[in-house]
């Protein structure tokens, strides 16, 4: 994706109204900092960069991202610990700048994810698993996002600054 597509997009989802800007700093890193307008969200302080490196650590057949769907997690995290879109087409919108080393096996896809993404338990903060209430009919899916979760958040920790 070159440099004008990704301020495009970037653009494209500042007009939607979904979000709010709060900086945009387009340069090396594409480093975009806004929040979800109307929801409270807490920065994490990770750069693209350690987000795309850790994501590509955890995706891949053998991996905790070893589906296509599994992707739904890592929408579910990064909306609650970093203020990335509610929205799951916008989220994959905002994925798709992340600046990827190699090709993700299961890249984010709205169609892939976002049947998941409609789940009651996607409403709770994933920060505060303890705290998250899910129904029997979603517990497999649960298991499996959280699995996601608890990697993703081992491997920003072990991502270098």
């Amino acid at each position: 994706m070159t440099q004008e597509e990704k301020i495009e997009l970037m653009t494209q989802l500042l007009q939607s109204g979904r979000v709010e800007i709060k900086q945009l700093s387009i340069g090396d890193h594409n480093t975009f900092n806004y929040h979800a307008a109307g929801k409270e969200a807490t920065k994490t302080g990770f750069t693209d960069e350690q987000i795309a490196r850790a994501i590509e650590a955890i995706n891949g057949k053998g991996k905790a991202i070893d589906s296509k769907q599994k992707m739904a997690a890592v929408y579910w995290y990064l909306r609650w610990a970093a203020g990335w879109p509610v929205g799951a087409q916008q989220f994959c919108d905002r994925m798709n700048l992340l600046p990827f080393g190699q090709q993700l096996a299961f890249p984010c896809d709205y169609r892939n994810i976002r049947d998941w993404t409609t789940l009651s338990f996607m409403h709770e903060d994933a920060r505060q698993m303890e705290k998250v209430r899910y129904s029997k009919n979603d517990a497999e899916v649960f298991y499996q996002c959280r699995e996601v979760v608890m990697a993703l958040e081992n491997a920003l920790k072990s991502t270098p600054d």
